[in-house]
């Protein structure tokens, strides 16, 4: 077997915005670009790598050969701000260098997009051990929220030309129904929708309706899975998270300038990342300890 460098070469296509490393996809709406680097702009010495299967570079995972651990999640997961290494994948990895830790995290991508990702990933045989890594703000982007749709005005996205975003419907029954939202929607800038907007419990519920066909293709799949929370913003949805899945684990730090990159940036800065890796690794050994057996490192 050949083995793929341990360090992705790198295009000279460097860019400085993580939006910039968007490309359109069908199913998901943008990945990244593979061969690509990312320049953080508050961190100039960090260099941020896409390899060429066009996912974060993990550092020591080409050479692991245990089970696949796959990370879904967003810019919290892709670790906006961070070294490679310093991201809770690569911290994670090298905790655990015998499994191949894969870092599923997309900047923007909600909790929809990360079950479409997961069900390519179960096609695909690329993961063996799931992790929903969840944060608030997902709530609002598997909806077809304003809040959020809002923010696919700006002409990045139409000169990236991403075209669509997939979202949650409720069918009457209760299940997620999976539909596309075209992202061009000029009416919603000025347009004031609150008194049309569901309330947070039904917002919730399309979170926890998509949660449950996580579940359900996990199952399906065999493969152990976990749902954690990474941020307390909203104590009423992590309750209903926690509600519904109970063994969800609430691994969140505060978010305040000890924990983040504020104020340049408001994602989990190089602490807060430790403490995520030290809070899942327990989460990651238990699930790979429920493979069946040979499967488990």
């Amino acid at each position: 077997m050949t083995l793929a460098p341990e360090t992705p070469a790198l295009s000279d296509r460097v860019v400085s915005r993580p939006r910039h490393l968007f490309r359109p996809d069908p199913v998901v709406g943008w990945t990244l670009a593979p061969g690509h680097g990312l320049r953080v702009g508050f961190r100039r010495h960090i260099l941020q790598t896409i390899g060429a299967d066009g996912w974060r570079h993990v550092p020591g995972a080409a050479t692991a050969t245990g089970p696949q651990v796959a990370l879904y999640g967003c810019s919290f997961t892709y670790g906006t701000g961070l070294s490679d290494a310093e991201t809770f994948a690569g911290r994670l990895q090298k905790a655990r260098p015998q499994v191949r830790i894969r870092n599923r995290g997309i900047g923007g991508h909600g909790t929809v997009q990360n079950y479409l990702q997961f069900r390519r990933d179960i096609t695909d045989g690329a993961v063996d051990v799931a992790v929903f890594a969840i944060i608030s703000d997902h709530r609002f982007r598997n909806i077809a929220h304003p809040q959020r749709m809002r923010q696919y005005l700006s002409p990045d996205w139409y000169r990236l030309g991403v075209e669509q975003v997939p979202v949650a419907r409720m069918e009457a029954s209760g299940r997620a129904r999976i539909v596309y939202h075209p992202l061009w929607q000029p009416v919603i800038r000025d347009a004031e929708f609150d008194i049309f907007l569901p309330d947070d419990y039904m917002i919730n519920a399309a979170t926890l309706a998509v949660l449950d066909r996580v579940r359900e293709a996990a199952a399906a799949a065999a493969i152990p899975l976990a749902f954690v929370l990474l941020d307390s913003l909203d104590p009423d949805f992590n309750a209903a998270v926690q509600g519904r899945f109970p063994d969800t684990r609430d691994i969140s730090t505060p978010y305040d300038a000890a924990h983040t990159f504020m104020p340049m940036d408001i994602h989990p800065n190089v602490p807060a990342n430790r403490m995520f890796a030290e809070r899942l690794l327990p989460v990651v050994t238990g699930l790979c300890a429920a493979l069946p057996a040979g499967g488990a490192a």
